[in-house]
C-alpha cells in the first residue's frame, strides 16, 4: 500500500534552502504527458519501465505531480528511487517535489531520496537543458499509410506512440548481431501493439529477408490496421520471399467479434421453469445465479420475472445486485424495484444503483 505522507513527515522532509533557478519552466502538455506515462506502463518489468521513464525525464519537464504518477507504475520502491533522483533535475516545481513522496511503499525510500535531493541542493552542478536525442535510423523511403484514418479489422486496441517506437528502433539499432536483433523483435511482437508503418520499419532493421519473413510471421497478430500491410511487400527483392510475405498477409484472419448477445424465448421460458422447480430457497437462488451468470444476456423485464419467483424481498434484492451486471438495458434498472413487495426493498436496490 502507497504510504500517505503525514503532516510530521513533511515537517522533517521540507526543503530548507531556496530552489536554485529552474531552466525548466514549463511541465510537458497533460495530453503529451498521459502518452509518454502510457509508454511506461506497458513495459512488463521494472528494469524497462527505468529506461523508458528515465528516457522521458532525459528530454522533458515535468511537474512534481507527473513525476509522482510515473513513480507511481513502479512494483519496487528500489526502481521507483532510481527514477525520482533521475526526474529531479528537470522537475519544474521542485518546491512541491514531496508529492513524489506518497508514491513509495516504505519511510526507508522516502529518506533516500529526500536525502538525495538535499545533496543535490548543496552543490552546484551544470544543467543541460532536456533536448530529443537525434534519431540516426534510416527507414525505407516508402509511402507509409496512416493508422488512424484506418477502419478495417484490427488485431489490437492501439499501436505504440511514436516516442516509444521510436526508443525501441533506437535499442534495436544499438544491437549489433542479427540474431540479437531478431530476439528483440520477437519480445516487441509479443507484448506491443504496432501499426503496419511500425512494423515494416522494425523489419527493415533486419539485413535478412527470410528473418524478416519470420519477424512478420510472429508480428501479424500484434498489428492494428492490417489491410495496411500490402506495401511491406517492397522490403524484399526476391519473388519467392515477396509471395511468402503476401502469403502471410492474405492468410491473417482478424479476431472475430462477438456474437450479438441474445436470448431465445423459448431458452427463457425454460429458465423460468427450471428455477421453478426447485423446492428449496437456497438452492433455487444458487440455480439462478449460475444461470443468469451463464447466459448474460437478460433484459430488465426477463430479470423481473425470474426475481418474483421468490417469496422473499431479501432474496429478490440479492437476485436483482448479482443479476444488475448480466443486464442489457442497465438505464432501466430501476424498473426492477417494481418486483419487491416493501418500499424498503427498492430504496435498498436504489441505493445500490446509486453506486453504479
Amino acid at each position: 500500500m502507497k504510504i500517505k505522507t503525514l503532516p510530521l513527515l513533511l515537517s522533517l522532509l521540507m526543503f530548507n534552502a531556496v530552489v536554485q533557478a529552474q531552466p525548466c519552466n514549463t511541465a510537458i502538455p497533460e495530453h503529451l504527458f498521459r502518452q509518454k506515462m502510457r509508454s511506461v506502463d506497458l513495459q512488463s518489468a521494472d528494469e524497462s519501465r527505468l529506461q523508458v521513464g528515465v528516457t522521458i525525464v532525459k528530454q522533458y519537464c515535468l511537474s512534481a505531480e507527473q513525476v509522482a504518477a510515473i513513480a507511481g507504475l513502479f512494483y519496487d520502491d528500489a526502481f521507483r528511487l532510481q527514477f525520482a533522483e533521475s526526474a529531479w533535475l528537470n522537475t519544474v516545481d521542485k518546491e512541491n517535489f514531496y508529492i513524489v513522496y506518497d508514491a513509495f511503499a516504505h519511510f526507508s525510500a522516502v529518506f533516500m531520496l529526500h536525502d538525495y535531493v538535499q545533496e543535490m541542493k548543496r552543490h552546484s552542478h551544470d544543467y543541460l537543458p532536456p533536448v530529443e536525442p537525434p534519431l540516426n535510423l534510416n527507414f525505407p523511403a516508402l509511402n507509409y499509410p496512416v493508422w488512424e484514418v484506418y477502419q478495417g479489422p484490427t488485431n489490437c486496441e492501439q499501436p505504440m506512440g511514436e516516442f516509444e517506437f521510436n526508443d525501441l528502433a533506437r535499442q534495436l539499432a544499438s544491437t549489433g548481431n542479427e540474431s540479437g536483433r531478431q530476439s528483440r523483435l520477437s519480445r516487441i511482437a509479443q507484448n506491443h501493439c504496432m501499426s503496419a508503418a511500425q512494423a515494416v520499419k522494425f523489419a527493415s532493421l533486419l539485413k535478412s529477408e527470410p528473418n524478416r519473413l519470420d519477424f512478420f510471421r510472429e508480428a501479424i497478430y500484434s498489428v492494428y490496421d492490417l489491410q495496411n500491410l500490402a506495401f511491406g511487400a517492397t522490403l524484399f527483392s526476391h519473388i519467392p520471399n515477396k509471395g511468402a510475405y503476401n502469403n502471410i498477409i492474405s492468410q491473417i484472419r482478424p479476431p472475430q467479434p462477438p456474437p450479438p448477445c441474445q436470448l431465445n424465448p423459448d431458452d427463457f421460458t425454460q429458465i423460468i421453469r427450471t428455477i421453478r422447480k426447485e423446492s428449496f430457497n437456497n438452492t433455487k437462488l444458487k440455480l439462478a445465479k449460475q444461470i443468469v451468470q451463464a447466459k448474460h444476456c437478460f433484459t430488465v423485464n426477463q430479470i423481473k420475472e425470474i426475481i418474483v419467483l421468490f417469496d422473499f424481498d431479501e432474496t429478490r434484492l440479492e437476485l436483482a445486485e448479482f443479476a444488475w451486471e448480466y443486464t442489457l438495458d442497465r438505464e432501466n434498472y430501476y424498473q426492477v424495484a417494481d418486483a419487491f413487495s416493501f418500499n424498503q426493498t427498492r430504496e435498498k436496490l436504489m441505493k445500490f444503483l446509486e453506486k453504479k
